[in-house]
């Protein structure tokens, strides 16, 4: 039973307005603390005033509204729900104003209520509207009875204890959801920016958060890694999609946590085929030598994983250095991009590649500066390029 009083008060139901999720809690919060505060104050009412039975009927009377709005919020009628208590709760500080005075600080729930109904996502037109009648309300209630004498005179005391309550009660009513709305925002950002720099390097996300029309870098020289998995088509074909996406989640997930150690560029994957950059956004001396490693630590994690007929997955992997292009194309759905004769060469490589051993272009092995004796020379012929000397490492 109190788990579910508790699931109640506290998750918002399916029909709740997306915009206002973040601050479902902070608004249930609101209400139950008003609820509590009134209760406080009536029984104060009781006690230090003889004649407590109108005042106790006021907030009574306006506190129906009130909870009423409460019952709307829960279900899911957010809108209706705070517009109803925000006006039942400046005709209740206007009942007290006249009934015990402007010193019990009655009047600090026009300003924060017309706050509180800026800042919820309701049309513009609407919460200005309504915010523009509980200020003039306050203008004019100060203006005409801020010196007048109220129909109840209470006791220092007792004026002293409503005055802090109305300035705490005001204060929480405002500031929870505000607050528990600024946290959602700040978890948002950081959120968007994660995603931002997942799909491309930090220094470049900054730029383009800056509004930068052109994002392009001239890369005096980088290193490209492609792999693909062996027999990958055949594989796809005698196993459900369903399993295909998983295996490829699971071991590009493990690649992606490697380009993270080693300090390397994921640029994208198609299909089967995962590509890495390292020298870039930031130059390195060990751009080949860092891919090189990288490539041995991927085929050490394809062979943890397993073909439909039970054999260990095998790579594919071709390894290029030298200049490229990046930068960031298209405006909806935008990538980041490399480009160049370097790009083009390495994928060649790739697919020139023997399973489970790395394809390096002879400029690449030099700078890798790799002296075991588990190589094979070879001279290619590369479409668009003509014979190429590559090195093929055997893992």
């Amino acid at each position: 039973m109190i788990n579910f009083i508790v699931n109640i008060l506290s998750v918002p139901p399916l029909r709740y307005p997306e915009k206002w999720k973040p601050a479902f809690l902070a608004m249930q919060l609101g209400f139950i603390a008003g609820g509590v505060g009134l209760i406080g104050r009536d029984f104060l009412f009781y006690l230090t005033i003889q004649n407590w039975e109108p005042l106790v009927l006021s907030e009574l009377f306006f506190a129906s509204f009130i909870a009423f709005g409460f019952i709307l919020h829960t279900l899911g009628f957010a809108k209706f729900g705070v517009i109803l208590s925000c006006i039942a709760g400046v005709g209740s500080a206007t009942a007290f104003i006249f009934l015990i005075g402007w010193n019990s600080f009655f009047h600090l729930w026009y300003i924060n209520l017309a706050i509180l109904i800026i800042a919820v996502p309701l049309d513009i037109r609407l919460k200005a509207f309504l915010a523009l009648v509980f200020i003039s309300i306050y203008s004019y209630m100060f203006i005409s009875f801020s010196e007048m004498e109220p129909l109840y005179k209470i006791n220092d005391l007792t004026e002293s204890i409503i005055g802090v309550s109305n300035i705490v009660g005001s204060l929480l009513v405002l500031g929870l959801p505000m607050g528990m709305y600024s946290i959602f925002l700040e978890q948002e950002r950081n959120k968007s920016e994660k995603l931002l720099h997942n799909i491309m390097p930090k220094s470049i996300a900054e730029k383009l958060k800056n509004n930068i029309k052109t994002i392009s870098m001239d890369n005096p020289e980088i290193s490209v890694l492609f792999a693909d998995i062996v027999s990958f088509t055949e594989m796809s074909e005698k196993i459900s999609s369903e399993k295909i996406v998983g295996f490829l989640n699971d071991m590009f997930s493990q690649f992606d946590d490697l380009t993270e150690t080693y300090g390397v560029e994921k640029i994208k994957t198609i299909g089967d085929s995962y590509m890495v950059v390292s020298g870039m956004p930031v130059q390195r001396e060990d751009h080949a030598l860092t891919l090189f490693n990288l490539a041995k630590e991927m085929i050490k994690i394809s062979a943890q994983f397993k073909d439909h007929n039970g054999n260990p997955i095998k790579l594919r992997i071709g390894i290029n250095s030298g200049p490229a292009i990046s930068g960031v194309i298209g405006k909806s759905k935008f990538a980041f991009d490399v480009w160049g004769d370097t790009i083009n060469t390495a994928a060649r490589l790739e697919s020139y590649g023997t399973p489970d051993c790395i394809h390096m272009s002879k400029n690449t092995f030099d700078l890798v500066n790799y002296k075991d004796s588990n190589i094979e020379r070879k001279t290619i012929q590369i479409r668009g390029k003509g014979l190429m000397d590559t090195v093929l490492v055997h893992t």
